[in-house]
């Protein structure tokens, strides 16, 4: 879902302050961030955050705008941080002179300061009906990293956008994966750019949508990361045990059949329900926790998209889908901040089993993954009122 915000929205949005389990600090260190969100109206402010991050030893956390209060606030932290340009921005910086003038007053008085080190332009741009905004996504990038070139700052600051898996028109077997035969126009020079300059691939993937949409032909088991016969890709024999591995694999067998295996691929977005509508099967709590608690063990495992077994099947196959996300930066997590918040797509998302701390989103936006347990008495134990 596109993620199109005002600049109003800059001044408003920060992100709930909770406390951390030491299951969580441990695992924070091997390569998994956080969305910081800010669409809300009575959040704390950046100085605080700053020191419920320090406490969670976080060292990367994604922003969806440039918000100077929150990267003067990490000032000297060991946090990186990707900043971002939302949808409408996308336009204007189709113009190289913007894009300049963009990084000179949005990124460039903080460098010297704070960890930059990506720049998202758009987010979920083909997954909109907007031609235009289509077809100035790469111009845009392009522009953007032009500019980051004339500053002197793209060996520091690298260029990607974010994509919906919807993006793809098949994704099993996972070897088989492509993209749709409408975007091909605009993805193949994407794919380029991403080649030349070394910038990851980001994907918003979310296995709950499969089961919702099949959970006769989808088992549960498989898409919480739970044991299960697992499923296997014909074409390559490899055996996958949960969904989101075979997803990621999906979207480099789309790449490849591109044309490219020197493209690396990462989760920008994933989680699970916790309330809905009744007729959406799947949602709950309980599954909510067991997914994420589920992918925090995967990511603490150092895991790829499969065990050492199938790693060596598939190098001896020589194939290319190297699905190591799990143990790569997964800037993954979008939390609501408190309980019943409504999303434009009838979804509440929740937290997992460990402590939570959750974004909340203004009309429809949207939120994903949750790692930590709502506790609003604590909260305010802590960090004081949020009236």
């Amino acid at each position: 879902m596109a993620n199109n915000r005002s600049p109003s929205f800059f001044l408003t949005l920060l992100f709930h302050l909770l406390t951390i389990s030491a299951s969580f600090v441990q695992i924070s260190s091997l390569g998994f961030g956080i969305n910081y969100g800010q669409i809300a109206n009575n959040l704390p402010s950046p100085s605080r955050v700053v020191l419920l991050i320090k406490s969670m030893n976080v060292t990367r956390i994604k922003l969806y705008d440039a918000d100077p209060n929150v990267l003067l606030a990490f000032s000297n932290s060991n946090v990186q941080f990707v900043v971002g340009l939302g949808n409408e921005y996308l336009a204007n910086m189709t113009n190289p002179s913007k894009a300049q003038s963009w990084i000179q007053q949005h990124l460039q008085p903080y460098l010297s300061q704070t960890k930059i080190t990506c720049i998202t332009v758009g987010n979920e741009v083909f997954n909109t009906n907007d031609t235009q905004l289509i077809m100035n996504l790469l111009p845009a990038m392009q522009s953007v990293h032009g500019a980051l070139v004339n500053l002197g700052l793209d060996q520091q600051v690298t260029v990607t956008t974010a994509h919906s898996f919807n993006i793809l028109s098949n994704s099993y077997p996972p070897s088989s994966g492509s993209f749709r035969q409408d975007l091909l126009q605009y993805i193949q020079p994407l794919l380029a750019f991403h080649s030349q300059f070394n910038s990851p691939f980001l994907i918003n993937a979310y296995p709950f949508f499969a089961y919702k949409d099949n959970p006769s032909e989808v088992s549960l088991s498989y898409v919480l990361f739970e044991p299960n016969p697992g499923s296997i890709d014909p074409n390559t024999n490899l055996n996958y045990d949960n969904m989101l591995y075979a997803q990621i694999d999906a979207v480099y067998a789309a790449i490849k059949m591109l044309g490219h295996t020197d493209i690396e691929v990462r989760i920008s977005k994933t989680g699970w329900p916790s309330k809905g509508d009744t007729n959406e099967i799947g949602v709950s709590p309980e599954n909510a926790a067991t997914y994420n608690g589920n992918l925090l063990k995967r990511i603490e495992q150092k895991q790829g998209a499969g065990g050492d077994e199938e790693d060596d099947l598939r190098r001896n196959q020589q194939q290319q889908f190297k699905a190591q996300a799990m143990k790569r930066m997964i800037l993954a997590f979008r939390v609501l901040m408190g309980p019943g918040t409504r999303l434009g797509t009838k979804f509440r998302f929740a937290t997992s089993a460990s402590h939570c701390w959750l974004q909340r989103g203004i009309g429809g936006a949207r939120s994903s993954l949750r790692l930590l347990t709502w506790r609003r008495k604590e909260l305010q134990d802590n960090y004081g009122s949020r009236s």
